[in-house]
């Protein structure tokens, strides 16, 4: 994993090219978010699950959660948890 200078608008600590992850994919997950890049440009990013569920959360917050379930092709038991999640 290098530290470079991130090319997105993202800020980003850690960056990793398309190469290191290719050849070993578990030493790029750390525990912070990860910027993937193929010939100096963003190609995706690498998170841990609990940050993805916290932006799944806060999607479900401004967007209907079955029409974003639909969208990205979530489970039923996301929907199921995300509503139990949020009774108090």
């Amino acid at each position: 994993m290098t530290n470079q200078q991130s090319p997105s608008s993202l800020s980003v600590p850690e960056t990793v090219t398309i190469s290191d992850l290719r050849r070993n994919p578990t030493s790029c997950f750390i525990d912070g978010s990860v910027e993937v890049t193929y010939r100096g440009k963003t190609v995706g990013y690498l998170m841990s699950p609990e940050q993805f569920e916290t932006g799944l959360d806060i999607l479900a917050q401004v967007e209907d959660p079955e029409v974003l379930r639909e969208k990205l092709g979530l489970t039923g038991f996301w929907l199921k948890s995300l509503s139990e999640r949020r009774q108090p």
